[in-house]
Order: structure tokens, then C-alpha cells, then sequence
């Protein structure tokens, strides 16, 4: 396991065949230009749908808090002043009101 563990962190490894095919692909690829090239615009769409479904997440829990505000019988003025303490670091004053006309 902890040859595993180096291979995946670039170390030498020299414990069986496998792993020296293995370490002899992995250089082979990223010896690759087109390869290196395609790996890397995966990670980046890897990481853009990660930030998309965090906010979409954020957002949902936002009309959450909403929605529970004003059950809870408060004011908008109450509301916006929560969003900005709990959001106002994430989203706009103006993207906060749009929040609570939709919600």
C-alpha cells in the first residue's frame, strides 16, 4: 500500500513489474504534451463543476434560511440584515434582495 501511496506522490518504486510499468506509463504521459494538455483542461472542468455545485448548494440553502425567516415571522429588513451577516461575504446586497424577491 505505501508503494501505492509513492507512486501516486511521483517517488521511485521499485517493488514488482507492475509498478515499474506503472511508473514507466505515468512518465510516458506526462512526457506527453497533448496528453499533459488534456489532463489539465479536465482538472480545470473538474474544478469549475465542483465551484458551480457549491454555489448552487449555497444558493438552495439561502432560499432555506429565507423561507424559514419569514415563517418565523421576520421582517424584511430583518431578513436582508441575516443574509448580509451569513452572505454578505459570498453575494451583493443587491444579489441578496433579488434572493428574497424569488424565494
Amino acid at each position: 500500500m505505501l508503494g501505492l501511496v509513492d507512486l501516486i506522490n511521483d517517488c521511485p518504486v521499485h517493488l514488482n513489474k507492475y509498478f515499474d510499468w506503472a511508473q514507466k506509463k505515468i512518465k510516458e504521459l506526462n512526457d506527453d504534451p497533448k496528453w499533459r494538455d488534456k489532463i489539465m483542461d479536465y482538472e480545470t472542468r473538474l474544478l469549475e463543476e465542483k465551484q458551480e455545485g457549491k454555489e448552487e448548494a449555497t444558493i438552495a440553502g439561502l432560499k432555506k434560511l429565507i423561507a424559514a425567516l419569514r415563517d418565523f415571522g421576520g421582517t424584511n429588513q430583518q431578513i436582508l440584515h441575516r443574509l448580509e451577516i451569513d452572505y454578505g461575504d459570498q453575494f451583493t446586497k443587491k444579489e441578496l434582495e433579488n434572493f428574497m424577491k424569488r424565494a
